[in-house]
């Protein structure tokens, strides 16, 4: 019988440091016995005598990274189950998801993000209950971009939620109609989820406060993050950071839904908070925060602070902006509420009386991509690039149109200029027409993508 790890106070406060700085988990700084526990599996495992000696492993290269993410996936905790929390769902299922929806009936293109996903319980059931709105509406799933990311410090989590296999403890509060609809026995004990919603849910490994380093974590905007139970494992003045940088990353006017037992209560001035039936909501406040109107999926131009590098053109021209604001909010709304050719004649009829309007130009462009008129989004697009050399935004949808189109070489060379534009600006710059995109941000997620395609964000029509 090999003999126990030795935990002295000094090395055990040594590991206890060095794992709070890489993972966070203030959780053990008062639950030691429970420390020694965890982390004596993983040492007897590998014949550490010492703390000294584990700290020694885990600084060792690709053998240290391997034993982290194994000491990652049994210091969280990840028991979850499908629908957790009946009272946020419901939110989800009757203000939340429907007003997303809505807003997006142009773009069809939605972003999700579920942070310490688990075994994926929790994305899934956005998924099953997304799919089961669009249906409701009459819209079709598949005409639309819906991206749910799931993220977690553990990777056996993470592999069990790509596996998608649930035990009946899992689907607990789901009655058995349900079951049937949504999954696929395996086992007596064991159901599959059908693949139609696993399709929506791609998953990541990602440690939280990876947010909180320049350049770290997944890139927003996202229309609705959910982070439930995750930040109680750590230190308020990390949790507050840490909603700050999800408030960075949402979209204007885009949800965040936190546990109920979170150490952060004060969100000012970064969300505003929602009172639901049985549960809060935060919200990103209005970007502009004098107007009226409800921000639509097509966000009026953000003026980034004098103090930034950014081109000239990036920055509609005042004579325009004070002239076209009200007349894009209005076509915002018309379009929002669903009467998209009304919206597009709007467009036209101010484009009569205005001709060099980028502003109008560049929306009518989007509403005609929605509505299938290739032709005619195209040709707006190139119109909004001749008055406005510099825009961002214009080039990355008249490029993904060109791809989509078969016409890879320009839509390459448009994307490549579009590069060279974003990288003029500062990181922190909001690129007009974005939706709240960041230069910063739209790098981040050019980066990400192993085609090099425009970034999913930027709103394109599916």
């Amino acid at each position: 019988m090999s003999t126990p790890p030795a935990f002295p106070p000094a090395g055990l406060r040594k590991l206890l440091g060095t794992i709070t700085r890489r993972t966070g988990l203030h959780y053990y700084t008062d639950k030691t016995d429970l420390l020694e526990d965890m982390v004596g599996v993983r040492m007897r495992l590998h014949g550490c005598r010492t703390c000294h000696d584990y700290l020694a492993m885990l600084a060792d290269g690709a053998r240290g990274d391997a034993e982290w993410r194994e000491l990652e996936s049994i210091l969280t905790i990840g028991e979850t189950f499908f629908f957790r929390y009946a009272e946020q769902f419901a939110a989800l299922e009757h203000t939340i998801l429907p007003a997303l929806v809505r807003r997006a009936r142009v773009t069809r293109h939605l972003r999700i993000w579920s942070i310490g996903c688990s075994n994926g319980a929790e994305p899934y059931s956005i998924a099953i209950l997304l799919a089961r709105l669009l249906a409701d509406a009459g819209l079709e799933t598949q005409a639309w971009h819906v991206e749910i990311l799931g993220t977690d410090i553990s990777t056996r989590a993470l592999e069990q939620a790509r596996q998608a296999e649930f035990s009946a403890w899992t689907l607990r509060d789901i009655d058995a109609a349900r079951r049937a609809a949504w999954f696929v026995p395996v086992t007596p004990r064991l159901w599959r989820l059908h693949e139609r919603y696993r399709r929506m849910v791609t998953f990541r490994y990602s440690n939280v406060l990876d947010m909180l380093r320049p350049d770290g974590g997944p890139a927003g905007p996202f229309d609705l993050i959910l982070c439930r139970n995750v930040l109680i494992y750590f230190a308020q003045a990390q949790a507050t950071a840490l909603v700050h940088a999800m408030a960075a990353r949402l979209a204007p006017q885009g949800w965040l839904l936190l546990g109920h037992s979170e150490p952060v209560t004060d969100f000012t001035p970064w969300l505003d908070t929602v009172r639901l039936p049985g549960t809060l909501a935060f919200r990103a406040p209005v970007p502009d925060a004098g107007r009226a109107a409800v921000p639509s999926r097509l966000s009026a131009v953000r003026r980034p602070p004098a103090r930034m590098d950014t081109p000239p053109c990036l920055v509609v021209d005042d004579s325009v902006a004070v002239d076209s604001v009200p007349v894009a909010n209005a076509i915002r709304r018309t379009a929002d509420d669903g009467h998209v050719t009304r919206a597009m004649q709007m467009c036209r009829d101010h484009l009569a009386r205005h001709p060099v309007d980028a502003r109008i130009h560049f929306l009518f462009a989007v509403l005609a991509w929605g509505e299938g008129c290739l032709a005619q989004a195209e040709e707006s697009f190139r119109r909004v690039i001749y008055l406005c050399r510099d825009h961002v935004m214009a080039r990355c949808y008249l490029a993904r149109l060109l791809e989509d189109a078969g016409a890879r070489a320009e839509a390459r060379r448009i994307r490549q200029q579009m590069v060279a534009l974003v990288r003029r600006c500062a990181p922190e710059a909001v690129l007009p027409e974005g939706d709240g995109l960041t230069a910063g941000g739209l790098l981040r997620l050019i980066s990400h993508m192993d085609d090099a395609r425009p970034p999913s964000r930027a709103r394109v029509p599916s």
